[in-house]
């Protein structure tokens, strides 16, 4: 059977038992940002999971995923992966453990023809029910039923113990036995908790039935459920008869166009590499198809890291070219099939991936180089090896290997040094992720944050219509003035699509509330804030009311993204596409896809058509619309969103139709003005507008220019008449030189010339220092000039003192101890400042012995 074969059938199967087969959601989850992808079939559950039951009780699903946390390992062994999927069957408060695991059974052995004898399974030490499920039903030989402890049989691993709380329970897995493996240290007692690849785990049923409190209280849920995960590749594997994943039907054929091109081109690579890059071009494929752009940051840094490192790869093995994006219409010829919506962006992807491999290919052959020399300097110094590493890794995007590969190439670096430079690298990085983690919301964990109740009904959103409503508060979150309240109904926005959340206030009988900010969390509204008089609590009934000017200029930038949009497409293309927006009360943001920057003259007509489509006050419409329907009207869809069957379509005139779930004006006219304030690049090929709307805020914006721009030409206008001074005066100077000369002191046959000057700067004082140079064939000159706050010195010397080792740098590094200053220079010429004028005269004067003696 082929993958495909396989996925259908079990997407047939659960069918056949009353499951409803949901697609697979974005690897970007929505409204979840604890995570950074998708990484496992239950996620986009989570809200039936936590009791909101919507249309049905049973799924199955073959859901995209992407981990990084075995990113070092990918390629190395036979089954770790970036981008996998993930076969799923869940019941919502339907069946539970019975029907989950005969099913499961069922499906292996009849609908797989897996042979019984090759199946172990593995149950929670304390699950009696499950143990006997299997034991006594299924008729698993006891010796191939093995009971294991809270880490690898509890989920999440270790959470009865350690959490995270939420929704948590204990497991079964069921694993296919390849054989006794020779070389495993426990022999013939070897059973699926040896990690040495005799067992191959491939389906994990979960039976969630506990909610974990503080303190590791388990409290029973008020429905159980099931959520099962079965990685679909090793499934395949062991179903096609062979031991690495990387030996099925997809990965084989994606592994032969690899090796045809790197073979085309006389590059040669290991097993291990041409997995690397079939692995990652899968990843990036869909990555990248599910909306993220590669960047500096976030999700887009996961992006861009796997390019770069295929493109090492390609690199070191002897390509010198972009090829990487090549491999993109292998991935999609075998993906397409089950994810049909890949087809479609199949150039828009190969080009993405090409900017960034011929981005890299341009740094590497810049920095390299550069990197080889600053190692050099560094031979002896681990501290400042460990500094380069850093800054080459960090800043510039080269692999770590390759940095290594070219330090080692220098021969300049000793193998301990080597090794202690990556020490102190690794340290840095380390603090680096830390203070990332640190300012992230993104745990990692599934329920992480998940400090409300389980079973709470979805908030009633009246915010399209309503500023102020009366509702009751459902749940109270945390004591003190700090506190979050969750309402059964609310005005208020909580932060979606770009669209920041609502502020304002909540007022009862008892107390007010400041509400700082409006979050959701699976259609529950939370809204964060500060106890200003009184308290609030559980059960209390309150008005909410949001702060409207913030929400009508918030509503002002909305509109105006779509405008943008549109005038965008106009002025640059159809290919503009949203690649993320940012949507609050004292600007916009907007990212778009564009190869190059937009042009002065082309920002121009993009403000103009905007402001064209203000003055035009065309009313803003809103309709719920099937899907379907919505893309027959052309209505834009973001990239890399995942919309259920109705959706909320914004339409303006005849030019701007667009899927969206936020608040905006009623008509164009209420945005009033526009101005765009800045654009540039975030990542290659994606490009940043800003924009400030409504008549105070570009009114604001314009003084500030204008203000800045008269602060430019003030500051030019008192330059220009400073330098005019400065020149007049440097002529004065001129003509008293030879008087300087003439009252030179010669010492030894050199003239030492020393001056004080009022109100000069540094810049004439070495024009001066440069004169006395040219009509005196020996001497050494040391000016000074004093200002109301500081003072200058410059010291040359000429050419044959040089040589005789008489050295301005030097003599400066005596001189300016006696004026609390610092500088430096070069054998002829140096120069110093000071921030105390009253020392210079005491520092001339030592300049003079100290001259006197060096000479």
């Amino acid at each position: 059977m082929t993958t495909n074969e396989i996925r259908a059938k079990f997407l047939e199967f659960f069918k056949s038992k009353g499951h409803s087969i949901i697609a697979s959601d974005s690897l970007v989850p929505k409204d979840d940002p604890t995570v950074l992808f998708t990484t496992a079939g239950m996620q986009q559950f989570k809200p039936q999971f936590l009791g909101h039951i919507d249309g049905f009780t049973r799924a199955a699903t073959c859901q995209k995923c992407l981990r990084t946390d075995d990113l070092d390992v990918v390629g190395k062994t036979d089954f770790h992966h970036t981008f996998f999927e993930m076969l799923g069957n869940f019941s919502f408060g339907d069946y539970f453990k019975k029907d989950a695991i005969h099913w499961a059974w069922e499906f292996l052995t009849r609908e797989l023809n897996l042979p019984e004898g090759k199946l172990w399974v593995s149950v929670y030490q304390e699950d009696q029910e499950a143990y006997e499920i299997w034991v006594n039903e299924i008729l698993v030989p006891k010796e191939r039923v093995v009971k294991l402890g809270d880490k690898s049989n509890f989920w999440p691993s270790n959470a009865r113990l350690n959490g995270p709380n939420g929704p948590c329970g204990p497991c079964s897995e069921i694993f296919y036995d390849y054989g006794v493996n020779p070389k495993c240290p426990n022999g013939q007692d070897c059973n699926p908790d040896c990690s040495c690849g005799r067992f191959s785990e491939i389906w994990n049923l979960v039976f969630t039935q506990f909610n974990r409190k503080d303190g590791g209280v388990l409290e029973p849920l008020p429905a159980k459920n099931i959520d099962t995960g079965m990685g679909l590749e090793r499934l395949v594997a062991v179903v096609q008869g062979v031991k690495s994943n990387y030996e099925t039907d997809n990965f084989a054929a994606i592994l032969k166009v690899i090796k045809n091109a790197f073979a085309d081109n006389g590059a040669k690579a290991t097993e291990s590499e041409f997995r690397i890059i079939a692995d990652h071009i899968r990843a990036v494929t869909i990555g990248i198809a599910d909306g993220v752009m590669p960047s500096n940051e976030g999700r887009g840094y996961v992006m861009r890291k796997l390019i770069v490192d295929m493109s090492d790869l390609a690199i070191r093995a002897g390509i010198e070219k972009s090829m990487i994006y090549s491999f993109v219409d292998i991935v999609i010829e075998r993906l397409s099939g089950p994810y049909p919506e890949l087809s479609g962006k199949t150039i828009e992807i190969k080009e993405i991936i090409k900017r960034i491999e011929e981005g890299f290919i341009r740094i590497r052959r810049e920095k390299i180089p550069e990197l080889e020399n600053s190692v050099r300097n560094a031979a002896n110094d681990p501290k400042k090896l460990g500094e380069i590493f850093f800054l080459y890794r960090d800043t510039y995007g080269l692999p770590f290997a390759t940095i290594v590969s070219a330090t080692t190439s220098t021969g300049a670096v000793s193998i301990i040094v080597q090794e202690q430079g990556t020490k102190i690298y690794e340290a840095k990085m380390e603090e680096q992720k830390n203070r990332s983690r640190a300012g992230s919301k993104m745990t990692g964990e599934v329920y992480a944050n998940q400090d409300f109740a389980v079973n709470l009904p979805k908030t009633e959103f009246l915010g399209y219509k309503e500023t102020k409503a009366d509702a009751k508060a459902i749940q109270v979150i945390g004591e003190g003035q700090n506190i979050k309240v969750i309402l059964e109904r609310t005005p208020f926005y909580a932060e979606s699509g770009g669209q920041v959340g609502d502020t304002g206030y909540l007022m009862g009988s008892n107390g007010k509330m400041h509400v700082t900010d409006t979050q959701k969390t699976n259609d529950i509204y939370i809204h964060s804030g500060t106890i200003e008089q009184g308290s609030i609590k559980t059960g209390d009934k309150l008005q909410a009311v949001i702060d409207e000017p913030r929400r009508m200029a918030i509503m002002r930038n909305h509109t105006a993204t779509h405008l943008l949009q549109s005038a965008l497409r106009e002025a640059l293309g159809t290919h503009i596409k949203q690649q993320g927006s940012l949507v609050e009360e004292g600007r916009l943001r907007f990212d778009f896809t564009h190869p190059v920057g937009v042009k002065p003259e082309e920002l121009r007509k993009i403000e103009n058509r905007v402001e064209e489509f203000i003055r035009r006050a065309d009313p803003v419409k809103t309709e719920v619309l099937a899907l379907e329907e919505a893309k027959k009207k052309g209505a834009l869809a973001f990239f890399a969103e995942k919309y259920g069957q109705m959706v909320r379509v914004v339409s303006i005139g005849d030019y701007s139709k667009e899927f969206c779930g936020g608040t905006h004006v009623s008509k164009t006219s209420d945005i009033e003005a526009m101005k765009i304030i800045s654009e540039g690049s975030v990542a290659q090929g994606i490009r940043r507008m800003e924009a400030v709307t409504g008549k105070s805020k570009v009114d604001e914006f314009l003084k500030k220019k204008q203000d800045e721009a008269t602060a430019i030409e003030d500051a030019q206008r008192r330059k220009a008449v400073e330098l005019e001074k400065q020149n007049i005066y440097f002529e004065k100077l001129k003509s008293s030189v030879d008087d300087m000369i003439k009252t030179g002191e010669n010492i030894k046959g050199a003239n030492l010339i020393i001056r004080s000057l009022e109100n000069i700067d540094i810049a004439l004082l070495r024009k001066l220092s440069d004169l006395l140079k040219q009509k005196v064939k020996s001497g050494i000159f040391i000016l000074g000039a004093k200002g109301p706050q500081d003072a200058s010195v410059v010291l040359s010397v000429t050419d044959d003192l040089v040589a005789r080792g008489i050295k301005a740098n030097e003599l400066m590094g005596q001189i300016t101890p006696f004026m609390d200053g610092s500088g430096g220079g070069k054998p002829q010429l140096a120069q110093a400042g000071s921030k105390q004028p009253q020392k210079l005269d005491g520092a001339l004067a030592q300049a003079r012995e100290i001259v006197k003696a060096r000479l």
